[in-house]
């Protein structure tokens, strides 16, 4: 049996903010695959970059499609109300759902950030540790006689 779509003045705020949700989601996903396929020329050959990046993509898709999914739960959920109204405690489940779904989004997107913060910096302390190595071989080359390394230096 369908459901008929009733736009009234009770129902039509959560029919816009699911909406609003479901383009915010859709705009976000969209992003999120163009970076990806971007980044796919940046990181060839890096498979720690690789596997951070698939990951990443992984999150923020699934961000992506469950915000979607829960604006169209507030927008259908606002159309049951004659359903919910013999049924509360239905209601209190749809209600625990979308709030579960939410933090779980919050949870994803906290995940998403402690990760890339921790990639990054340790994609910054390798570079340090190779700026350090290159300085030391320009030390030693500027050190040298004629391009010639001076006795008893260490080559690496």
């Amino acid at each position: 049996m369908p459901i008929p779509l009733r736009v009234d003045a009770t129902t039509l705020p959560a029919l816009i903010f699911g909406a609003v949700l479901i383009v915010i989601a859709v705009v976000m996903a969209f992003f999120v695959w163009r970076a990806r396929r971007e980044l796919d020329a940046i990181i060839d050959g890096d498979e720690g970059a690789k596997l951070h990046a698939n990951r990443q993509f992984r999150r923020r898709m699934q961000v992506s499609f469950m915000l979607a999914f829960v604006g169209a739960m507030i927008a259908t959920g606002d159309q049951l109300d004659k359903f919910f109204g013999q049924r509360p405690a239905m209601f209190l489940v749809w209600v625990g759902a979308i709030m579960i779904l939410t933090l779980w989004m919050v949870l994803m997107a906290l995940g998403d950030w402690l990760s890339t913060i921790t990639y990054s910096e340790i994609a910054k302390a390798k570079l340090r540790f190779e700026r350090r190595v290159l300085e030391e071989q320009i030390r030693r080359y500027h050190a040298s006689t004629n391009g010639r390394a001076i006795e008893g230096a260490d080559e690496s």
